[in-house]
């Protein structure tokens, strides 16, 4: 029995299963190809369509309001895909973070003898014992204001302030120090 549109959309909102298992089959196809479009992969498009359904499944009421179908399903996708690539560049970059740690905590103590990192090692070394901690909790645990204020019992306003100091403490000994820095580049460069 051929139902229309408007009824199929009535029936939706008011969260009759079947209609809305009748608009998946009728639709699913349409964004799909929004998916795939965006993405080239089967496998990630087959969870946007996932996503996309499952989303309007629940605020099935508001298959009323909808006044073009179609566009908001392809914006529907289109904001499903995004949220989807931006989840993976994310994932990516923690990834990447953790390749570069692991790389560092299993590599010789000689690799890290870069006459560059030795400056800054001794300029960080110079740093008040507070400043020091919120800037290698910040810089190289990587923890935000909020962990660094809970582990060290300060406020996020004070870890802000002692990063500020902390960095303009070391832009200032890498300053008083530039003519070594410059001659360790240009040695780097030259052997």
């Amino acid at each position: 029995m051929k139902i229309s549109e408007d009824d199929l959309r009535r029936q939706i909102a008011r969260g009759d299963e079947r209609a809305f298992a009748r608009f998946y089959y009728q639709y699913q196809d349409t964004v799909a190809k929004h998916a795939f479009r965006i993405l080239k992969d089967r496998e990630q498009t087959r969870e946007i369509v996932q996503d996309v359904f499952l989303s309007l499944w629940k605020k099935h009421s508001v298959f009323l309001t909808i006044v073009d179908l179609d566009a908001y399903l392809y914006i529907a996708t289109k904001n499903s895909c995004l949220a989807s690539i931006r989840a993976r560049i994310r994932e990516q970059g923690k990834v990447e973070v953790w390749k570069e740690e692991q790389t560092y905590m299993h590599s010789t103590p000689d690799e890290h003898t870069d006459p560059v990192y030795e400056l800054l090692d001794r300029a960080i070394d110079d740093l008040p014992p507070q400043q020091q901690k919120v800037y290698l909790l910040s810089r190289h645990s990587r923890k935000k204001y909020a962990e660094i204020a809970d582990e060290l019992n300060i406020s996020k306003e004070t870890v802000k302030k002692y990063l500020q100091l902390a960095n303009q403490s070391i832009q200032s000994y890498i300053k008083k120090h530039k003519d070594a820095v410059i001659s360790l580049l240009l040695s780097f460069f030259i052997s």
